[in-house]
């Protein structure tokens, strides 16, 4: 279970930023300096005015700590936010627990008789609006290694089991530790049709959804480039599962390759269907085959 501070840290990382120096010009330091140049010149020129001079120099200081004490207080608490390594760390930890157990729950898994490497668990980020969730609390921060972390995410968890496909997916508020939106799905091996990774271009998502700057420019593109991991049934219903949007820049950490679940998937199938046990083998030619070959290629060319 997280705990109230962990959340607390995770929003600092996206909204807490490096302080600027105090402005020059403002009365504050105008007045500490005034007050400090005052008290130094009436002890200097005047008798008897050692008590007052010290009084206007106290106020003077007095004066500069509140000028001054916002910036080094914001840079105390911008020192605190947790490292890129930190929110990655946190995060995968997030989604194997809170979302992984959601999701068990859900579809109802034995996971005793499922095989770890068969159950994935895929997210992506989000960065447009959401029913259920503030504008405010959907929040990017670019990493130190020139990335970008998000906080809010799609979660798409794939289970393969005996006979079926197992699917759920949510909205997971991570900022906030809350899951929505959940959906849940089965695709039975008899009734698929076809597997694959692909390359898609998606727009739906931003559809009148996206953010704008304060001049009103896209801060996403119209089109994004999506990876994706589709399965078709034969009644053409669509399992999709979004494995990387590559203008979104995520953490290499947080992407997950599922060539490895497609070619599981296929071999799944060509056992039940075709009972094979495993992909054709594909027999080399051998140097003698093809010195043959390069020996007919240049008679060819001598009698031409």
């Amino acid at each position: 279970m997280r705990t109230e501070n962990r959340t607390q840290t995770i929003k600092a990382y996206f909204t807490v930023f490096a302080p600027e120096y105090p402005p020059m010009h403002s009365w504050w330091l105008k007045f500490a300096v005034m007050s400090i140049l005052f008290g130094l010149f009436i002890m200097y020129f005047f008798n008897n005015t050692t008590t007052a001079g010290i009084g206007f120099i106290i106020t003077g200081w007095i004066l500069f700590a509140v000028w001054v004490k916002p910036y080094f207080r914001g840079r105390k608490v911008y020192s605190l936010r947790p490292s890129e390594e930190d929110m990655i760390k946190w995060l995968i930890n997030d989604l194997n627990t809170e979302i992984k157990k959601t999701a068990i729950k859900k579809l109802r898994l034995n996971m005793s008789a499922l095989e770890s490497k068969n159950f994935l668990l895929v997210p992506y980020p989000v960065y447009w609006e959401v029913p259920g969730i503030e504008k405010e609390n959907i929040l990017k921060r670019a990493t130190e290694s020139e990335n970008i972390l998000y906080s809010v995410w799609n979660v798409q968890i794939i289970a393969l089991t005996i006979n079926y496909i197992s699917f759920y997916t949510c909205t997971y508020d991570w900022a906030n530790n809350i899951i929505m939106h959940e959906r849940t799905n089965e695709f039975f091996y008899d009734d698929i049709s076809s597997v694959k990774n692909d390359v898609e271009l998606i727009e739906h998502y931003l559809a009148d959804k996206n953010y704008t700057d304060e001049e009103g420019n896209q801060l996403l593109p119209d089109k994004l480039t999506a990876n994706v991991f589709v399965v078709k049934n034969m009644s053409t219903d669509t399992l999709k599962v979004i494995t990387n949007i590559l203008e979104m820049k995520i953490p290499p950490q947080l992407v997950v390759d599922l060539e490895k679940a497609v070619l599981a998937l296929r071999i799944i199938l060509r056992k039940r269907r075709y009972d094979e046990d495993q992909d054709p083998i594909i027999v080399e030619r051998n140097e003698e085959v093809e010195e043959s070959d390069k020996d007919e290629h240049q008679e060819k060319e001598q009698d031409e």
